[in-house]
């Protein structure tokens, strides 16, 4: 795209915000594989610093969601997500947000609670956030807590039937431990089909967000595919 035909673009187009996409919050980042996956709390730090000094206001979900709905914002937001459910998003990364108090929403993969299931990327650990930090971060208005499936799949991997079992699953289990409504998706690894987006469509989901895709501008981002921005340290 040109530089000319960028411009019109983006006045066309205005910037409303990003969705931010982490995982982990580590004191020590690994060596392995799994680094790209981990940030530490110093630069969890810097980055809500860095946004907030280039302008932007972070919102939770919900407020992110509405601000797109309407196609308007006199000030771009930022919006934080952790996908997964790891425990040290509780004991790393909530203290720094809260000190911060910066809204943000975790996406838990229900099958990692209390570890029922292996995070098999991270195989011989037990990293998945227990029922007790769960419920005490489901009881700060900071944060919102979000669904990832039971067992993190590659949804456009599996039937209809199969992708109904996991996302209406995750969301009952969900439910029943928290007492509440659950509002919001992402879809791991960010894969999905239209099969996935009729099973979002139809349910009481207010959003649905991907794992890739950038800015989100007016027109151009529907609910059920929101685009996120992965933070990555060096």
């Amino acid at each position: 795209m040109s530089y000319i035909r960028r411009k019109l673009h983006n006045l066309t187009y205005p910037l409303l915000g990003r969705v931010l996409m982490l995982h982990r919050v580590v004191g020590q980042r690994s060596d392995g594989e799994n680094r790209e996956l981990e940030v530490t709390p110093q630069f969890l730090e810097q980055t809500i610093i860095k946004y907030r000094q280039q302008g932007y206001q972070f919102v939770s979900i919900d407020e992110a969601c509405d601000i797109i709905s309407k196609g308007h914002t006199n000030t771009p937001f930022a919006c934080l997500t952790f996908d997964d459910g790891y425990q040290d998003n509780y004991d790393i990364a909530y203290p720094v947000l809260k000190q911060y108090e910066v809204p943000f929403a975790v996406y838990v993969t229900t099958g990692f609670i209390d570890n029922r299931l292996p995070i098999w990327w991270y195989p011989d650990e037990q990293l998945g956030i227990s029922t007790e930090s769960l419920k005490s971060l489901d009881a700060d208005p900071l944060c919102t807590i979000g669904v990832h499936t039971v067992s993190h799949p590659k949804l456009d991997t599996l039937s209809l039937g199969e992708q109904k079992k996991e996302i209406e699953q995750s969301v009952q289990e969900l439910e029943f431990l928290l007492g509440h409504p659950i509002r919001h998706f992402s879809y791991p690894h960010g894969a999905y089909n239209t099969d996935t987006i009729k099973i979002v469509s139809d349910s009481h989901f207010i959003s649905a967000l991907r794992a890739w895709g950038g800015n989100i501008r007016k027109g151009d981002a529907t609910l059920q595919e929101l685009p996120r921005i992965e933070l990555k340290e060096p």
